[in-house]
């Protein structure tokens, strides 16, 4: 039994070290494949009719010939599989359907206007149904991934506490399932939005994520850092002020209370009473918006906000020391104010070493960053060594 489980360990490897390659290459011979991974010509034939058969790949144009026939080059077939990713904000629901290169098919967005879990679990439900039609072939969904903000056991699925939910240990991943046939990857919004960044070779990095909480997922050389008790990145819970404004989580001072959006919000319209998060959305827009047209309080606010998250960031430059900061969610619709006060303040806290080699950046993908990277995270899995199908 041993033996054949190996067995079965070992052609499940190769396939996917050759379907990576595939990917990888606009074209790609069998006999090419073989010389990169040092697989025997008939155990790359095998595998790749497998592949083949799986509707995973297709045979395209002739190679170039180096004295015998011409080689017939293999690419991925883009709708050869999909995946789905899905991101738990705090008042919506984002979802992308995504093909088998890593190319969105559809996007979509929903209000939610409640944090009980069942709602959350019905919407995502349709999300999907709607995502199946869309396809010729259901069966071609490889699986699913959710990103959820808060504490996140990835193994056992769980949301072992979601601050702004108020949910402590929620068997997520159990609820979904008895609801959606397809398998289901779970974990921390914030190190699923960095997964797009892995997934396009980025090593080294941290990725920031702004709004109503901050978070931050760190990676070393493409890996995910979790901690012992998946709770590493917690960077809005830094301390910056130590006599500063009180924290939800019972400090004082954290970054969290400093820059969180309902904090920008509050610092420009003091009347501020914990509405609904559409209104509060809503008066950050505004906020953007009389920042853009040159309003001083707008823009003392916004480079306040940048202040603050520049000085946590640069701490963690010091502690870390990675190659790239990327930041993005709701602070970065201002970003041509925010992002120069964080590089000034990186500029002036961050040690000379750190500072002079790290890149800040923004991420580009707006409200589809989350959907995108939960999505890329079930394409990981198909295409690397970490279990599923």
């Amino acid at each position: 039994m041993q033996q054949t489980g190996s067995f079965q360990l070992i052609k499940k490897m190769n396939r996917r070290m050759v379907l990576r390659l595939i990917l990888d290459h606009e074209g790609i011979s069998r006999s090419e494949l073989a010389e990169i991974t040092a697989l025997s010509p008939a155990t790359v034939t095998n595998v790749v009719r497998d592949l083949l058969q799986r509707g995973l790949v297709r045979e395209t144009r002739e190679g170039q010939s180096s004295g015998g026939r011409r080689p017939i080059l293999l690419e991925i077939k883009d709708d050869g599989a999909y995946v789905i990713g899905i991101e738990w904000g705090i008042s919506d629901i984002s979802g992308m359907l995504i093909n088998l290169e890593g190319d969105k098919i559809t996007f979509a967005r929903e209000i939610v206007e409640s944090n009980c879990v069942d709602r959350f679990l019905e919407i995502t439900h349709n999300l999907v149904a709607d995502f199946k039609n869309r396809v010729f072939r259901p069966d071609k969904i490889f699986g699913i991934g959710l990103g959820v903000h808060g504490l996140v056991d990835p193994q056992k699925g769980y949301s072992r506490y979601a601050p702004h939910f108020q949910w402590t240990n929620e068997p997520l991943q159990d609820l979904l399932e008895e609801r959606i046939d397809y398998p289901i990857k779970i974990d921390n919004d914030v190190r699923m939005r960095a997964r797009t960044e892995i997934w396009q070779g980025r090593e080294d990095f941290v990725y920031i994520n702004t709004g109503p909480g901050i978070g931050a997922a760190v990676v070393f050389e493409g890996t995910l850092h979790y901690g012992h008790d998946f709770s590493a990145g917690e960077l809005g819970h830094m301390t910056i002020d130590v006599e500063g404004p009180p924290c939800s989580c019972g400090n004082r001072g954290c970054l969290e209370a400093l820059v969180s959006l309902e904090k920008i919000v509050r610092n420009f319209y003091p009347d501020y009473d914990a509405e609904s998060f559409l209104v509060l959305e809503e008066k950050w827009e505004n906020i953007v918006s009389r920042a853009e047209r040159g309003g001083e309080q707008a823009v003392e606010i916004l480079k306040e906000a940048g202040y603050y998250l520049g000085t946590g960031i640069a701490s963690m430059i010091n502690l870390l020391n990675p190659g790239a900061v990327i930041v993005g969610g709701s602070l970065m619709a201002a970003q041509d104010i925010i992002l120069p006060e964080i590089k000034k303040q990186v500029q002036k806290r961050a040690l000379p070493v750190s500072r002079n080699s790290v890149k800040i950046l923004s991420d580009k993908q707006g409200l589809e960053a989350g959907a995108r990277g939960a999505g890329t995270a079930v394409l990981e899995e198909l295409f690397n060594l970490e279990g599923g199908k």
